[in-house]
């Protein structure tokens, strides 16, 4: 063989040889890049929405009479960012009708909405839904506080007012003094007592407070009451205009069984808030309870037939949780200046409860014909979004992170409601 083709026969292998390696190489990017690409898209859309129609059509009316809606659950909810940002939403679009249900947390010593502040010169001790040893009645609030002060007062501030959709015109405080004869004093207000309405107690009170105009703040004190223990319940407030009242309860710990072991509870808030709208954000402290699958939804449905049963012209709609994470810390020695000290590492690991309350939530739906956001879904599918959004425990959210979430609800919410409108109305809505 000559040089010339010796030379030729060298090129040729040298060409096909790369091309093979630049296909394989071409291959080997391409998998990879698909591997690493976004996932596909997971909808923000409310799973049988046309189960909301009935509270839709309330919606239409928002600008003429008052829509309640209310937001039950656990922790996610009793810290406030969540439902205040999809409350505020709802009220931008339909009309803001007051803060609605509020309820002293700072006195009971734990947390709350930090837009509003109650404060007391009486000490008080609180009971909540999810203790062992519980007062026989807890009243809408899944919470209460007892004092034995012959004059018990409270007095309520609005902290962060955005307008005069936060101010109060009227109120209603819940309350049993432990005698029907008990005097309330609100100064600047007309107030009205009447019999509590919702069961227990023979002496359960309501006053409604009618300020003037509208108020920031108010004083309540009751006077000439027995010795018995004086209970606070919370109270309801209204600003005087037309639009939604989110009323947003929530107990740390919570769990679905908690409000059927107090069934007078979930009683009280269908009967004081008469919601046309109920929507559940319950299951993480189910997921780290170790419930099985069928314990899990059987305690789900015992709740939605109560509501069901007493509310069935209101919608309900139930969300499933965010994708927590179970924490683990790992201690380690490190030499340091000489001398070995412990440290710990902290790892977050996939909790697969939260995926088994998830599945059996959005089953349960489908078969009952409930409507359903699976927020589980879209928190992992939106992960970027949320990476700065939790908290150290990777079980809650900070302030960012639920108010993402409520972001979110709302805009499945107006979603569902704008398909409502095209189906009724027509294209042109």
């Amino acid at each position: 063989m000559n040089l010339s083709r010796r030379y030729t026969h060298i090129q040729g292998v040298i060409d096909r040889l790369s091309r093979k390696y630049l296909v394989y190489i071409g291959l080997l990017f391409a998998t990879k890049a698909a591997a690493q690409g976004p996932q596909p898209a997971v909808p923000n859309a409310i799973q049988q929405d046309t189960a909301l129609y009935g509270f839709f059509a309330q919606l239409e009316q928002a600008d003429s009479t008052v829509v309640n809606v209310l937001h039950l659950g656990d922790s996610h909810i009793q810290a406030g960012f969540l439902p205040v940002a999809t409350g505020e939403a709802l009220q931008k679009e339909f009309g803001n009708a007051g803060r609605g249900w509020v309820f002293p947390y700072n006195l009971a010593g734990t947390n709350g909405p930090d837009d509003y502040r109650w404060h007391s010169t009486v000490r008080w001790k609180a009971s909540r839904v999810i203790d062992r040893h519980k007062e026989a009645e807890l009243g809408p609030g899944a919470i209460v506080i007892t004092t034995t002060s012959a004059s018990p007062a409270v007095s309520f501030s609005v902290r962060q007012t955005k307008g005069p959709g936060d101010e109060v015109h009227t109120a209603q405080l819940f309350y049993d003094a432990g005698n029907a004869d008990c005097s309330v004093v609100v100064p600047g207000a007309q107030v009205m007592v009447t019999p509590g309405p919702f069961g227990g107690s023979a002496t359960l009170g309501r006053a409604t407070l009618e300020f003037p105009g509208t108020v920031q703040s108010f004083q309540a004190r009751w006077d000439d009451r027995s010795s018995d223990p004086f209970r606070f319940y919370g109270a309801i407030l209204r600003n005087g205009q037309s639009g939604i009242l989110y009323h947003a309860i929530g107990i740390n710990g919570a769990q679905y069984q908690h409000y059927m072991e107090s069934a007078n509870t979930l009683a009280a808030q269908l009967e004081v808030l008469q919601p046309q709208l109920i929507i559940i954000s319950l299951g993480t402290n189910e997921a780290y309870a170790g419930l099985s699958a069928a314990a899990f939804t059987a305690q789900m449905d015992s709740v939605v037939s109560m509501i069901q049963a007493q509310r069935p012209e209101a919608a309900i709609l139930l969300t499933t949780p965010p994708e927590c994470m179970r924490t683990v810390r790992r201690p380690y020695r490190k030499k340091v200046n000489g001398r070995y000290r412990t440290y710990y590492r902290t790892r977050h690991y996939t909790n697969p409860a939260i995926a088994m309350v998830t599945r059996e939530m959005v089953s349960y739906c489908r078969r009952k014909g409930l409507a359903c956001w699976n927020f589980n879904a879209l928190n992992k599918a939106r992960a970027d979004s949320f990476r700065s959004g939790w908290a150290p425990d990777h079980i809650h959210f900070n302030a960012r992170g639920y108010q993402l979430q409520g972001k979110l609800l709302y805009e499945a919410l107006h979603e569902a409601y704008q398909q409502y409108l095209e189906q009724k109305h027509g294209k042109d809505n």
